[in-house]
């Protein structure tokens, strides 16, 4: 039977090339090999048949960006990354890829790179799949010694951006110096982007969009660091940069969020600079807005930037400051007593006020009542507090005072 021949037994010492070409013929269509970065590593020569998506892998030695974001958006790589078997795909023209058939070649969990076969000069088979899940197999030893070379590199920059991120350099000479030796790129200004999701393989969905930005990225739990810059020396060009992050995260909270299944996916960044012995400071500023963001979602919401938190950049100064004064709001404390033996809601409808800056109709639709019963509630509220929520100062006082009782019930 099919399954039980073992296709590549006389090919057990065949080197990449020789048995991309042996997939191929047997086969009887185009084969292209890559490794888990989806660079080229070895094609067949079989036939002259093939399609553009091919044809510029062939020519670039690296799958095209424009077909790697289709592909994982159509959730072929999802697909791949967690089956062992091959996964059809049908033709996708306006990126130039015709009908294939794909499968990992993995290493327990982990994947070494991928077997593409072009479906060109005849259908691919289920005994065509067997072919394929035995061609994995056989490609796994060729592809563990090419492997451990690029994850040396690879680690080799990660350890060098922790090292950034640390704080372990004062001198920008030094620091452009190693990059050269590692063949990194450091373009200012940049800054550090933070991304969070709990129970993912963040680098694997985001992979994508990582090789689009070309970014250099580390993974700290359930944490990927990213380090993103733009070349330049204007004004504008912080911008850009600016721009660049924002579209960055609309693609992969996007990407995200559409996957998630435990926890809620957040993301923070930091300010821009331009000297790299400043990059721990974007860092700080960018786990600093993810922490804001976690603790209030509502208020934040759309909101990434550490320049963009307003108030809510001061509030766990603020609150260390209190406990260090041991300070607490009496007039506040007197309306959450109201609350609680009268059964009320007051203090919510006054945080809800605060939120709609003042606004009214805005407040009475939030809460869902007449605007008559907001306004009794709000003259009550300000007998009970005794102040006069038409005093900005007295105001602004209240709503840093309801965002730090909410932030230490969070706490």
């Amino acid at each position: 039977m099919s399954n039980q021949m073992n296709y590549f037994q006389n090919y057990q010492h065949a080197d990449i090339d020789e048995l991309a070409d042996v997939i191929g013929e047997l086969l009887q269509n185009p084969i292209t090999i890559e490794d888990a970065d989806h660079k080229l590593i070895a094609y067949s020569t079989h036939g002259e048949s093939t399609d553009q998506a091919r044809w510029s892998t062939i020519m670039s030695r690296r799958v095209p960006e424009k077909v790697l974001t289709r592909l994982w958006k159509d959730g072929v790589f999802q697909e791949l990354l967690t089956k062992d078997e091959p996964v059809h795909i049908p033709a996708k023209d306006e990126v130039g890829l015709g009908k294939r058939v794909a499968i990992a070649i993995r290493k327990g969990s982990d994947v070494l790179g991928y077997i593409w076969a072009i479906e060109v000069n005849r259908p691919i088979t289920e005994e065509d799949d067997e072919i394929l899940r035995q061609a994995a197999r056989s490609a796994v030893s060729r592809l563990i010694q090419r492997q451990g070379k690029r994850k040396a590199e690879e680690q080799r920059r990660k350890e060098f951006l922790w090292e950034l991120l640390l704080g372990n350099h004062s001198s920008d000479t030094l620091i452009r110096q190693k990059a050269e030796s590692l063949q990194l790129n450091l373009t200012a200004p940049y800054l550090i982007c933070v991304i969070e999701a709990a129970g993912m393989r963040l680098e694997q969905y985001l992979y994508p969009l990582l090789m689009r930005d070309k970014l250099l990225w580390v993974v700290d739990g359930s944490q990927i660091i990213l380090l993103i810059g733009q070349q330049g020396t204007s004004r504008k060009v912080e911008e850009a940069l600016i721009r660049k992050v924002q579209q960055f995260l609309a693609d992969s909270l996007g990407k995200l969020q559409s996957h998630e299944s435990q926890g809620q996916v957040t993301a923070g960044y930091g300010r821009s600079y331009k000297a790299y012995a400043d990059i721990v400071k974007s860092y700080h500023e960018a786990l600093h807005a993810l922490k804001i963001k976690r603790l209030f979602p509502r208020e934040t919401e759309g909101i990434h930037g550490y320049h963009e938190l307003g108030i809510y950049r001061y509030l766990i100064k603020l609150k260390q400051w209190d406990e260090e004064q041991g300070y607490e709001n009496e007039r506040l404390a007197k309306l959450k007593r109201y609350d609680a033996e009268n059964q009320t809601a007051m203090t919510e409808t006054l945080e809800t006020y605060l939120d709609a800056a003042g606004k009214v109709n805005v407040t009475a639709n939030r809460l869902h009542i007449h605007i008559n019963t907001l306004s009794y509630r709000l003259k009550r509220i300000e007998e009970i507090m005794q102040v006069d929520l038409e005093d900005m100062n007295q105001r602004v006082s209240l709503y840093l005072e309801l965002k730090l009782d909410k932030l230490n019930r969070e706490q």
